[in-house]
């Protein structure tokens, strides 16, 4: 359907007004005010708390395994009940590396449950990168997987820390208990809920930062269910202007296919409490297999897939896309990377024009910036997004000076769901928060009239040519132009005459050919002379991912470097 920019600010302003749903107020913590909603819950254990009238309807399907929501809440239960025994306090750190499968999901809630602060750790670090987050964290639990335990077997007494593996066979290794052992001691017996605050610490989130060690990123319950409901605007506002959508292919209830790790906020959100809440259905896969995910939609009714760019692409360009049916797909997103040229209207013409959705946010902001879905994405596609109605947004020049709207600068965000501050790292929150609570973001762009947020790089990835700013994401979107670009990224590269070049790594679509001659001509007809990269090199192999499914730039350079 069409509608129009005015249709879409008179609705959200109809439907946060007062008296509304979405209805927001201004509210005072710490010394500032922030928009928040009014109506959303107060702490995450309230959220959790109230999904339990779901009952038997499913929850989560995993390898096999399939869970109720009252056969999910047994097992909260029983770990909670057993984490206090063991001595779990009010405060405590409970960390949790593991790939998604039900287990994550368990302990996640038992913590919230007992008053535990949670610790979700990238499940894709080494040896030292956990190590680091447990001492850094000052964790007194840790839940993590098989694979994770054997990075830290022998150095739990040093880390000082209790270990809870997620496998039946772990209850004999030395140093750790299996996650079973904690599900029989307290099978049948229930917790004492921990009553939390809404400014109470909720969690610690870690950045996924490419160089040096991740700072964490602490978040309160508050901030936690702002940002849930959040979520839950987004859906209303379109549900206004174009109607809900009714499924189809025999689906009968949302069921969301969980390709995000839940390590991340976004995943957080929208793979655990928005199903959680709602009464969805997960679907879960032990690591993403273009194949097994087509099983799955087919065989599970899947209705929403929601990924990176690349893993979207991925799928839809498979050839044994066509002999699954995935009719049951109703939304299908690729947000968080420069979208490839075609891929909107390849998920258009694949899905049956699937409600498609963008938006942009971090870490320390809890995934709330800017966001778009359905009718509206379709009004500037090329944006992340409009505002959202908690989150305020400025751009500022390198000096700090305020820039009108519409002029790109670095983008500083204020609101409710921006992170206090880091954990124990106070020279990092003085150099991220400046005049009163903006936050800085280190990424480049600008709003737009309408309330559209565009982002055109990061300041770090800046490439300064002869004094010339360069925003390597500008050439990389140029690039995606050409349907033969299935992944490329831009560098710069030291020089003794300009100070930097760039360098273009490529990737070239299966099935596709492309010269070098052919894609400077297109660079060149897009961008001014001096941003086509001086260097551009086509790699046989897909390039590296990080563990959002991102491209990962920096190992891309480093291989390039150390190659020359």
């Amino acid at each position: 359907m069409t509608i129009t920019m005015q249709q879409v600010h008179e609705k959200s302003k109809e439907i946060t007004g007062s008296g509304g749903f979405f209805e927001l107020e201004e509210r005072d913590i710490d010394g500032y005010t922030y928009p928040v909603y009014k109506h959303a819950a107060a702490t995450s254990v309230e959220l959790i708390q109230n999904a339990r009238g779901h009952g038997d309807a499913e929850f989560m399907v995993y390898e096999g395994r399939r869970y109720s929501y009252n056969q999910y809440f047994e097992q909260v239960d029983a770990f909670a009940y057993s984490l206090q025994a063991r001595g779990l306090e009010k405060g405590d750190r409970l960390a949790i590396a593991m790939r998604n499968n039900p287990e994550w999901m368990i302990a996640f809630a038992a913590g919230a449950l007992v008053g535990a602060v949670v610790v979700p750790i990238n499940s894709w670090g080494k040896t030292e990168e956990l190590e680091y987050a447990l001492r850094d964290s000052g964790a007194r639990y840790l839940v993590c997987d098989p694979a994770r335990f054997k990075l830290i077997a022998g150095s739990q007494s040093e880390l000082d820390v209790e270990v809870i593996v997620a496998d039946e066979g772990a209850g004999g290794q030395e140093g750790a208990v299996s996650f079973s052992q904690l599900l029989s001691e307290g099978e049948g017996r229930s917790c004492e809920v921990v009553e939390a605050a809404p400014e109470d610490e909720s969690l610690i989130l870690y950045t996924s930062g490419s160089t040096g060690f991740p700072k964490g990123v602490v978040h309160r319950h508050i901030g936690l269910c702002q940002a849930f409901f959040n979520m839950m605007y987004l859906g209303m506002l379109v549900m206004s202007l174009e109607g809900a959508r009714e499924f189809k292919g025999g689906a009968t209830v949302e069921t969301p296919l969980l390709t995000v790790p839940l390590f991340h906020a976004t995943g957080l959100i929208s793979g655990f409490y928005l199903p959680l809440v709602m009464g969805q259905k997960v679907v879960m896969m032990y690591k993403w297999d273009t194949l097994r995910a087509l099983e799955l939609i087919q065989g599970e009714k899947v209705t929403s897939l929601s990924s990176v760019p690349a893993i979207v692409q991925d799928l839809l360009i498979n050839p044994a896309f066509d002999d699954y049916d995935t009719s049951s797909l109703i939304r299908v997103t690729g947000a968080g990377a420069a979208m490839p040229a075609g891929l909107p209207e390849l998920i258009e013409r694949k899905c049956d024009r699937p409600s498609r959705s963008a938006g942009y946010g971090m870490t320390e902001t809890f995934a709330v910036g800017s966001t778009m879905s359905g009718c509206i994405y379709d009004l500037k596609p090329d944006s992340s997004g409009l505002v959202s109605p908690i989150m305020r947004f400025r751009t500022v020049d390198p000096d700090g000076t305020l820039l009108p709207q519409g002029q790109a600068g670095e983008l500083e965000m204020y609101g409710i769901t921006c992170t206090p501050g880091y954990w124990h790292k106070p020279d990092a929150n003085t150099a991220t928060f400046v005049d009163g609570r903006w936050m800085k973001s280190g990424d480049v762009g600008f709003v737009d009239a309408d309330g559209f947020v565009h982002i055109t790089g990061r300041i770090k990835e800046i490439v300064i040519r002869g004094g010339e700013n360069i925003y390597p994401g500008e050439i990389e979107t140029a690039a995606y132009e050409l349907d033969s670009v299935h992944e490329c990224v831009v560098f710069g590269e030291p020089d003794d005459a300009m100070g930097e070049e760039m360098v273009m790594v490529v990737y070239i679509t299966p099935g596709k050919t492309l010269e070098e001659g052919e894609l400077r001509e297109h660079l060149g007809n897009r961008l001014a002379g001096y941003k086509v990269p001086r260097t551009i090199r086509f790699s046989p192999d897909p390039l590296p991912r990080n563990a959002s499914e991102k491209l990962h730039k920096l190992k891309v350079k480093e291989a390039y470097l150390a190659a020359l």
